[in-house]
């Protein structure tokens, strides 16, 4: 039975102190060449993904938190009166909070607090709370966002706009297939937000974490969570049950807190993932799904070529200093897009406004990423990815396939009459 030891997200039947299987522990964190992934190897453990591998923790968390709190979908629920609606958000609200904030704080006080694991990647980090702050601060941004995100969802269910399946079998292919498909969502999902405007406006934000901890994970700029989500596609398009929904949702929320650790030895440790942090171009997916960097060209297996890492400031990690007036120009600008879908929602507007108003929605924040990086003077602070036409052509349609059109497609469904 010895090789349950390595399931579940475990090493050796710890959860903490030791660090994947790969690492040579005589030598520095960070500093054990990673195996280079291959799509062979992405293939194999696929169909394992849910026990092999931290998605087991977190699958049994979505199962309980499911069945304690189901959705509403009945046609007299507050989630049939609006796509966004004060009540049901702060229904929700009341899960999410709690949840995404005591699993990042979980992560954040064993491993800061409590030394419970004893290999970070920078030697004798400095503890920076107007980094912790900002970070925190965003997350609760994106908390909220993905409770806007549900009340979109159950608004289409309730209302008769969408359809959802129920059942055993899609249960149970939702459960094993949300993971494999969120690897191959945020390698083009990451790599769209690492288009130049896009980069300078939105992802930016998250990149302002070099030596990263746990609520770095999921501090990110609003548009960045609003492609982000987009990963729940699947309920969009195919015959799916809430539950998938749900329990993409929640990987969404609570896997990047470990992974953003900034240590070596502990459950979902990823120097796969720090590398891209501290270097940026490189490392773009998630590590189970690496073999994609490896086609692209974009694979670093260590921190070797560095030497010994030293720590830096992250400066613009935090609250204290007042927003650019470019950050709020975009911002603002964003947020007027959605101001003015929801202005029709409930009202009677043609297929034409329909149409307009939906991609106004998905592709308006790109097309103001050019505009105000334009007006405001691009290039600063970004470093494009070395890759010829065709490969950028690819990633920058597949981005748009994955992240602004299920955002386009969701608000048009809200624009159309009740089924």
């Amino acid at each position: 039975m010895d090789f349950l030891g390595n399931w579940f997200g475990m090493t050796n039947w710890k959860f903490f102190g030791e660090p994947p299987a790969y690492v040579d522990k005589t030598k520095a964190p960070g500093m054990s060449d990673i195996p280079t992934p291959t799509v062979v190897t992405w293939a194999i453990n696929a169909p394992f993904i849910l026990i092999k591998s931290p998605n087991f923790v977190w699958a049994c968390m979505s199962m309980g938190l499911y069945w304690l709190n189901p959705y509403d979908l009945t046609p007299n629920s507050v989630a049939a009166t609006s796509p966004i609606s004060y009540e049901f958000m702060t229904e929700r609200l009341w899960i999410w909070i709690p949840t995404v904030f005591g699993y990042f704080g979980f992560w954040h006080g064993t491993l800061l607090f409590l030394n419970m694991a004893s290999r970070p990647f920078i030697k004798d980090r400095a503890y920076n709370i107007n980094k912790v702050v900002h970070n925190t601060f965003w997350t609760l941004s994106g908390t909220v966002i993905w409770a806007a995100y549900e009340n979109v969802f159950c608004y289409l269910w309730a209302t008769g706009r969408l359809p959802y399946a129920q059942g055993a079998w899609y249960f149970l292919a939702a459960l094993a297939g949300i993971p494999v498909w969120r690897s191959i969502h945020f390698y083009f999902a990451h790599r769209f937000l690492h288009f130049g405007p896009l980069y300078q406006q939105v992802h930016s934000l998250h990149h302002r974490n070099t030596d990263v901890e746990p609520f770095s994970g999921l501090c990110m700029h609003p548009v960045e969570h609003l492609y982000y989500y987009a990963c729940v596609a699947p309920s969009l398009f195919f015959y799916c049950s809430p539950f998938a929904f749900f329990w993409c949702g929640l990987h969404l929320l609570l896997s990047p807190a470990a992974s953003h650790s900034g240590y070596e030895d502990h459950f979902q440790s990823d120097l796969f993932h720090y590398m891209h942090h501290r270097y940026f171009e490189c490392n773009y997916a998630g590590g189970d799904a690496g073999f994609m960097d490896v086609l692209f060209g974009t694979f670093r297996s260590s921190m070797v070529a560095e030497g010994e890492p030293k720590a830096r400031a992250d400066a613009k990690s935090t609250l204290l200093t007042i927003p650019t007036a470019e950050f709020i120009t975009y911002l603002s600008l964003c947020y007027g897009c959605f101001a003015l879908w929801l202005n029709y929602v409930g009202t009677a507007v043609s297929a034409e406004a329909a149409l307009i108003l939906s991609l106004i929605t998905g592709f308006g924040p790109v097309a103001l990423s050019v505009a105000v990086t334009r007006a405001f003077g691009g290039g600063r602070g970004v470093k494009p990815t070395t890759m010829n036409a065709i490969g950028n052509a690819i990633h920058i349609v597949a981005g748009a396939a994955v992240c602004a059109i299920p955002v386009s497609y969701a608000t048009w469904l809200t624009l159309r009459p009740m089924a």
